[in-house]
């Protein structure tokens, strides 16, 4: 259905809404934890080491990383289960419990799986696992194990027992059989490894001409019913989710072929019985593959577009959504309408959630309420339909038009419609109509399907016919959405002459100089003594201002003059970037105006509207390089491009010419620096000090962390980074230079103890991403600028410093270098550098895997002493 963020997207390019950027979200977290307990005997206790190391290489390979896979051996007891399932907590992507050994009943009857000491019950794992909020995969790899099942069962649980829940008390081979279906597709759905491992099982009795005594089940999360083989699974099928993006013959997209009817006219809801269409689409929803547990799968999707010749424009969006998990329902079960009348709006045609048995509750289209009330959040702008009765294994259809009356301060249409959606779709059908006799852009981007084209009643007909689309399911370091996942943009722009025709009209005042801005500008550089530091005075006036953003009608376009700006002493990024120029120009300095799409990216092959933010380009002049000055915020250093600009293309408006130039990134690498001088103490611990300096990009993310924050929150972000690096660590007397002072280089200091023997780690943070043993597309770090992370620690010894050092590590991967030196100081003093530059911060698929194992060498390095 549509979100909040989704109908926002869809109005982003109508106003230039400079955007400041958020860092960004950090990887989901995935963790593992095998157990094998009590063995029985010792031909048991190898092979549970053996299960458990193999379980082990398999999670890494589907992806989790080994440092957040745990094992624990025969001897275990169960309080270090519990401890290791409470340090779980931290998993909010997936987690993965595995038990091989022996099951019991405790006191009362409850099932328990058998270690040292106290046993481990089944209501024991319940508790635990219910406090993490990952997504769960469980194997029981023991005799009488379906016992677990009904107890565990859970709607973001999948538990696998190797026997069923009546005696079944021999020791199974299920567990070899699913480490070896395990090992043919590492990334396979649980739920096919389940039934691979069951078929490999049944096959080895019948082949041995014996009978089978013991049978696996699955508690599944969707249905809420324990299973047995093959679990729903087609073993016939492939694994993974077939994607295809092949045509078929292209139909007209209409909603209203798709009659739900309602018996009464004054309900808001109606139940309905279930009837052969509901049964079929339950029947189907059921029976498709779903091999990596997404959460929701789009059946059906129906997009379109309507422009009229005054441009007016008639929006029709239809979704068929199987949910097949919980946390699907709160995302597609919810539609947020436009509704702002008489501009905007919207006329529900269906909506409609089919229950697992194929009733249906049906809204009525005639009570689609006109727009919200202001206990929502949004006033006027939306209207509201939350699906009731929703749930996993449901049905939710929802299909309506949105017309929209033209924005008069747009001279063309642009209009941009999702096509790819953040879970698979199997069918999609796009319809684009426009006015035959006007040119028109119409582009399917990211897509190799080609539209059938025709004319009707004078407009251009536009349809497409999509096979199966993979999710665009982002990751961190992902380009911007817009490169890589499928799009559709509709323009009536000629042009981009034409586009900066209108914007130096609509602009046409606003960069008026009056004696205001010359008088500024005479003071501001009067002790100058050369054009650069004329510049940097001008930039860090003018960054220092405050920012504010009123983007109301013909504003959201057209910047304020100079002289309002500095009245105000405040503006938006194009108002700052006007009076930049501005003061530059009465200064002598020529520079331009600059339209980008900061954090994302413009398709300068589809010209249109694409903008959020505005800059200045000051143009090469001699043997002075161009310049890109964005003075948006208040952090930005003289001479450095912050983050969301480097790399983007810049639409540079000159006075006689307009062209798309690549913003230049900044010129220096980026350097984050830690210094760590240590002296040890009598029990064998550390103390010292610790001091963090950054430049460029690294320098501006120590800003943004601490401008505008008190003290004692400076002091708690300081602690809690010493924290990170040098777990079970105290730091003290945490300080910060002055964030605000640009042309101070920012410190940060504390002093800093430990009784742990082991070295503080390196902050490494920018490169997380390497954290999947592969990856299908480029990883972009450090916003597409080059990078050193250096990190030095001085060890001061009270004897002698230890003989002989560790060996020096250099290596050179994909343009990258990592290195690791030891350099003694003195008898009692050693110095460990460990250092990595990323020299190509944009890493191919075919690089990223031997990048990855250089890292992991260098952290192995890094870990000598």
């Amino acid at each position: 259905m549509t979100s909040l963020k989704s109908v926002g997207a869809s109005v982003a390019w109508i106003s230039l809404v400079c955007v400041a950027l958020l860092p960004a979200p950090s990887i989901a977290a995935s963790r593992a934890l095998v157990v094998s307990g009590l063995p029985g005997s010792s031909a048991n206790s190898e092979e549970f080491a053996r299960l458990s190391g193999e379980t082990k290489r398999l999670l890494v390979e589907r992806g989790i990383p080994l440092e957040n896979i745990t094992l624990l051996g025969d001897k275990v007891g169960r309080d270090d289960i519990l401890k290791a399932l409470a340090d779980a907590k931290a998993a909010d992507d997936e987690f993965w419990l595995v038990l091989y050994g022996h099951s019991a009943r405790s006191q009362g009857g409850v099932p328990a799986f058998q270690v040292s000491g106290p046993r481990l019950t089944a209501n024991d794992l319940k508790s635990s696992l219910d406090a993490i909020p990952a997504r769960q995969f469980i194997l029981i790899g023991t005799n009488d194990s379906g016992s677990f099942l009904p107890i565990l069962q859970s709607s973001r649980r999948s538990v696998v027992s190797a026997t069923k829940m009546e005696a079944e008390s021999d020791q199974p081979r299920f567990p070899a059989a699913w480490i070896a279906a395990f090992a043919e597709n590492p990334k396979a759905a649980f739920p096919w490894i389940a039934a691979r491992a069951s078929q490999l099982v049944s096959d080895g009795y019948k082949n041995a001409s014996l009978a089978q005594i013991e049978h696996a089940r699955l508690a599944d999360p969707v249905t809420g019913t324990i299973l047995e083989p093959p679990f729903g699974v087609n073993l016939e099928a492939k694994p993974e989710v077939a994607a295809s993006s092949g045509n078929s013959a292209p139909t007209p997209v209409d909603i209203a072929d798709i009659e739900v009817k309602i018996t009464d006219p004054n309900a808001l809801w109606e139940d309905q019985p279930a009837t052969e269409e509901t049964k079929k689409l339950i029947a189907e929803a059921k029976a498709i593959p779903n091999p990596d547990q997404h959460s929701a799968i789009m059946m059906e999707q129906r997009v379109g577009l309507t422009v009229e010749e005054d441009r007016t424009t008639d929006r029709r969006l239809f979704q068929r959504v199987y949910l097949a998990r919980e946390d699907a329902v709160a995302e597609w079960a919810n539609a947020f309408l436009p509704q702002s009348p008489p501009i905007v709006t919207t006329r529900l045609e269906v909506a409609r959630v089919i229950q697992p048995d194929g009733s249906a509750t049906v809204f009525n289209p005639a009570k689609l309420p006109a727009a919200t009330d202001c206990t929502s959040g949004v006033c006027g702008a939306m209207a509201m339909v939350y699906l009731p009765k929703a749930g996993p294994g449901c049905i939710v259809e929802i299909g309506y038009r949105v017309r929209q009356m033209l924005n008069a301060a747009l001279p063309e249409v642009t209009e941009t419609l999702s096509v790819q959606q953040k879970i698979p779709a199997l069918a999609t059908q796009i319809e684009i109509k426009v006015p035959e006799k006007k040119i028109y852009h119409v582009a399917l981007k990211n897509s190799e399907a080609s539209p059938v084209v025709s004319v009707d009643h004078g407009r251009k007909i536009y349809r497409w016919t999509l096979g199966p689309q993979k999710a665009a399911e982002s990751l961190p370091g992902d380009p911007p959405s817009s490169e890589w996942v499928s799009w559709l943009g509709v323009s009536s722009l000629p042009s981009w002459d034409d586009f900066a025709v209108w914007y130096r009209r609509i602009a046409a005042g606003s960069d008026a100089i009056d004696d205001t801005v010359r008088e500024t500008a005479r003071n501001l550089t009067a002790t100058a003594k050369t054009r650069e530091e004329k510049i940097q005075r001008l930039f860090e006036f003018v960054s220092a201002l405050r920012y504010v953003a009123v983007e109301l009608g013909i504003q959201g376009f057209r910047p304020r003059t100079p002289a309002q700006v500095l009245n105000n002493r405040f503006g938006d990024c194009k108002d700052k970037a006007n009076l930049l120029i501005a003061l530059l120009k009465a200064s002598g300095i020529e520079a331009d105006f600059v339209l980008l799409n900061r954090g994302s990216a413009t398709d300068v092959s589809l010209p249109s509207w694409q903008f959020n933010h505005a800059i200045c380009h000051v143009p090469a002049e001699g043997k002075n390089p161009e310049l890109w000055l964005d003075a948006t915020d208040s952090v930005t250093p003289y001479g450095y491009v912050p983050p969301g600009d480097a790399g983007r293309q810049g639409f540079v408006i000159g006075e006689g010419k307009a062209e798309f130039k690549v913003v230049g990134g900044t010129p220096e690498t980026s350097v984050l620096a830690d210094t760590w001088v240590l002296k040890q103490n009598a029990e064998g611990g550390w103390s010292g000090t610790f001091q963090r300096t950054g430049k460029g990009l690294a320098e501006y993310t120590l800003r943004e962390t601490f401008h505008g924050l008190t003290p004692a929150q400076r002091r708690h972000v300081i602690s809690a980074s010493i924290s990170a690096l040098w777990p079970d660590s105290d730091a003290s007397g945490a300080r910060v230079s002055d964030v605000s002072s640009l042309g101070e280089t920012v410190k940060v200091e504390a002093q800093v103890a430990s009784s742990d023997s082991r070295l503080p780690l390196p902050d490494f943070s920018l490169l997380r991403g390497f954290s999947a043993p592969e990856r299908d597309r480029p990883l972009q770090i450090n916003d597409g600028q080059p990078f050193t992370t250096r990190q030095t620690v001085r060890l001061t010894y009270i004897e002698a410093a230890p003989q002989p050092l560790p060996s020096p590590l250099a290596l050179s991967v994909g343009g990258q270098n990592l290195t690791v030196t030891w350099k003694q100081i003195d008898a009692h003093t050693i110095e460990r550098t460990a250092m990595v530059e990323i020299k190509k911060p944009v890493i191919s698929p075919a690089e990223y895997t031997e990048v990855r194992k250089a890292l992991h060498t260098w952290n192995t390095s890094i870990a000598a002493r």
